[in-house]
């Protein structure tokens, strides 16, 4: 992995940016490879937003101007990688696709991934002293990496860069792996990312919140891993080419209703405790 996590006390804001030469030239870039999609990031945001306690809401409307900006800030984090490419390694952690679980010294050199960045982050939103620009940055981060570590092609390494380098057939649809994990297998939950946020919210039991309100997120992507591992990468076999059923999708969206609904709760919980007051 490259780039240096550290020394992050100044903000970049994609939507003040000036310059219309470097507008035209972002839209003219590459796009990246962007964990759940937009649609992903909103639904983790605004469930997490649902379950936040006063004292966390009113330090969001503090750092980020609303509670609303919670969720239009939820894809910050992958608008500005074009910006801040050393940032690009941090929304993921390459697990060995055979090994057991998450190792720091293997897997999270000098920091860069996404177990320590969310680490990072939340030790900076409990330091009320520090530059409260730097603690809004370090917000928009955590509400996006959380989301990453629990899409389950950003917690492998299969020498596929978590299944970009995988191509696939759906019916007609011609696509990498990564980004029907991304995308597909989330709008098959609905296109409407507050309904779904709301949806998944009110489907939570109390012993399914009690459950995922706990953990670190080396844990976290030990369980994504645990998803890649056992119940994605058996249907692709080592190949980098593949036709997956026409109904791949569907047949995956319990996973991703979880993992998604998980990460909200998650996200919320952390902010609880480090914005709470």
């Amino acid at each position: 992995m490259h780039g240096q996590p550290r020394n992050r006390l100044f903000s970049l804001n994609f939507r003040q940016l000036p310059s219309l030469a470097l507008l035209i030239g972002l839209l003219a870039a590459p796009s990246p490879a962007l964990a759940w999609g937009a649609e992903g990031h909103e639904i983790v945001a605004a469930l997490a937003l649902r379950e936040l306690t006063p004292a966390a809401r009113g330090q969001v409307v503090r750092l980020l101007g609303s509670e609303a900006m919670m969720i239009h800030d939820a894809n910050w984090a992958d608008e500005i990688k074009d910006q801040r490419r050393d940032t690009g390694v941090w929304h993921y952690v390459d697990i060995p696709l055979a090994a057991s679980g998450y190792d720091r010294r293997r897997d999270c050199v000098r920091g860069d991934c996404v177990v320590a960045q969310i680490e990072y982050d939340t030790r900076l939103l409990t330091d009320r002293g520090a530059n409260p620009q730097a603690r809004a940055e370090a917000l928009r981060f955590l509400i996006h990496f959380v989301a990453d570590v629990h899409q389950p092609l950003h917690a492998v390494d299969n020498g596929d860069r978590g299944g970009n380098d995988v191509h696939v057939s759906i019916g007609r649809e011609r696509a990498t792996l990564h980004k029907v994990w991304d995308v597909d297998v989330v709008q098959e939950l609905g296109f409407d990312t507050g309904r779904t946020a709301e949806g998944l919210e009110r489907g939570l039991t109390p012993a399914q919140r009690k459950a995922w309100a706990k953990g670190t997120p080396s844990a976290w992507a030990d369980e994504a891993h645990v998803i890649a591992r056992e119940q994605i990468y058996p249907a692709v076999g080592g190949r980098r080419s593949l036709r997956l059923p026409r109904d791949y999708s569907a047949r995956e969206v319990a996973i991703t209703r979880v993992q998604l609904a998980k990460a909200g709760v998650r996200l919320a919980w952390l902010m609880n405790r480090f914005l709470n007051g």
